[in-house]
């Protein structure tokens, strides 16, 4: 088992970036817990990530979430991104609590696996709040790769889930699994070979107080940054924070309108 930065402070060398756009709901807020083997991100924000700094590929990675008592008032967007080059093209699983209309696109409840693919690397030039908010058809620069959708697809408040991802470990394959407990929620494997590495982070959008934690890799090669992609510095807008690689522990939560 491969683990990200060392075992008694994984997430110290981690970063936050947040896409604020104009009229957005402001920047996250990525908060460490004593250790650095969870963080939480606390502010009902844009969307926001927190990346490990590391383009690999061929790995897999266990983890898992947990919206807060806090977050309770809240249903939008949990998730991860993966195959990170820039902040305008990447893999993206995201999962809404709750059915939301917003910025003229609707969310459905559940699960969603997504490909962006802006033209610059620039997610506040390229992409919009509409794009990472719809999660039904395919919008601009975001295309919908898997779906699981239902009036009882979304994440409950307090329950702990596990996710387990496998990326490029066949090629050109992206599979994923969430579970709560020793229930099977969602499995999708899914072929496509836009981003063959890239980063891995936790992932929110407009929503408070969600955990990330637990989280470990197995495998995993190194590759050149961008692989496919041009590499692009990220916007000095965005809200950085020094953070690296190591075993992972993470919980994540939403947006409300």
């Amino acid at each position: 088992m491969l683990a990200f930065g060392t075992p008694r402070d994984p997430l110290s060398s981690w970063s936050a970036l947040t896409l604020n756009y104009p009229g957005g709901q402001g920047a996250g807020s990525w908060v460490l817990e004593p250790g650095n083997t969870a963080v939480t991100q606390v502010i009902n924000a844009d969307p926001s990530f927190y990346l490990n700094n590391l383009s690999q590929t061929q790995y897999s990675i266990d983890g898992s979430w947990q919206v807060l008592q806090s977050g309770a008032g809240d249903d939008d967007y949990i998730g991860f991104v993966f195959g990170y080059q820039n902040s305008s093209n990447f893999y993206l699983f995201d999962w809404k609590r709750g059915t939301q209309n917003s910025v003229g696109q609707t969310a459905a409840e559940g699960m969603t696996l997504k490909r962006f693919t802006g033209a610059t690397g620039d997610g506040l030039a390229d992409l919009s709040l509409a794009e990472f908010w719809e999660n039904q058809v395919s919008f601009g620069d975001m295309a919908v790769l898997a779906t699981n959708h239902s009036a009882t697809a979304g994440w409950a408040v307090g329950t702990l889930y596990n996710f387990h991802l496998d990326f490029d470990i066949a090629p050109n394959t992206l599979h994923v699994v969430v579970m709560d407990g020793a229930t099977t929620l969602w499995e999708t494997t899914v072929v496509d070979s836009t981003f063959n590495g890239g980063q891995f982070g936790f992932f929110n959008n407009s929503q408070q107080s969600v955990r990330y934690a637990g989280f470990e890799q197995t495998g995993g090669v190194p590759v050149t940054p961008g692989d496919g992609i041009p590499p692009i510095p990220e916007p000095q807008t965005y809200a950085l924070m020094l953070a690296g690689l190591g075993v992972i522990g993470w919980a994540a939560r939403r947006r409300r309108r």
